[in-house]
This record gives structure tokens, sequence and C-alpha cells, in this order.
């Protein structure tokens, strides 16, 4: 009687990695074949030599170092950038709350605070005699 041994079938891992195996093979051949050609080196050679004719290093991958301070400034900007603008805000609501007191001061017809009043008189001699106090700006 004759030896007989059944070719298992490989099991599906088995397949899956010779095909991989495959893919590789066809990968690694391809791109062999695209170093050996002369017309794809050209016009490697051709993109590096422009870009560097148009002023702009070829592109490469920045070193994580190198982007640090940047970040770092930029986030001390952002930073000064939000406080201004939150000091906007408050500086705004300043206003109306002014705005909504002089409106009711002048509903009233009475006012009770005569040197925070709306009339120009005196405005000189109180800047002259207070250089430290800010002067009114009408908008």
């Amino acid at each position: 009687m004759a030896d007989e041994t059944p070719n298992p079938e490989p099991t599906l891992v088995e397949r899956w990695l010779e095909e991989q195996r495959e893919w590789q093979k066809t990968t690694l051949a391809y791109l062999d074949s695209i170093v050996r050609d002369e017309e794809f080196l050209t016009h490697l050679g051709n993109a590096m030599r422009g870009s560097l004719l148009a002023g702009k290093p070829y592109p490469t991958p920045v070193p994580p170092a190198a982007s640090a301070p940047e970040s770092d400034f930029a986030d001390r900007l952002d930073q000064v950038l939000f406080a201004v603008r939150e000091l906007q805000g408050q500086v705004a609501d300043l206003r109306m709350t002014l705005d909504e007191i002089r409106a009711e001061q002048g509903k009233s017809g009475t006012d009770a605070n005569p040197a925070a009043g709306n009339s120009d008189e005196g405005d000189a001699s109180d800047r002259a005699q207070r250089p430290d106090r800010m002067q009114r700006v009408d908008r």
C-alpha cells in the first residue's frame, strides 16, 4: 500500500501571511524598477532643483525641537491677546454702565453729584487742579 498523506489546506492566517509576502515582493520590485528608471530620477531631480530655484527649500520633516520656541511664543501671544480682549470687554461694560448712569441722571433732572456732571463748566480748571485725572473723551 502506498503512503498517501493528504496535503492539509493552509489556515487563514498562513494564507494571509503568504499574500503579504507576495505584496511585499511586488512592491519592492516596483520600487527597484522606479529607482533604476532614468525618467523618474530626472523628474525627481527637476522637482528638487525647481524648488531650490523658487527660493523654497525642498520639503523635509521639521525636527520637533525647532518648533518648540515658536509654539511657546505663540502660546504667550495667545495669552496676551486673551487678556487684552478680556480688558476690552470689561472697559466696554464700564462704558455701558456709565452711559446708563448718565442717562438716569439726565432723566431725573437732579444731579446727585455736581462734580461729576455733564456740563463743560469748570472742566479746564478741574484739569489744571487734578492733572492725574484722565480727560473725558466724547464719542
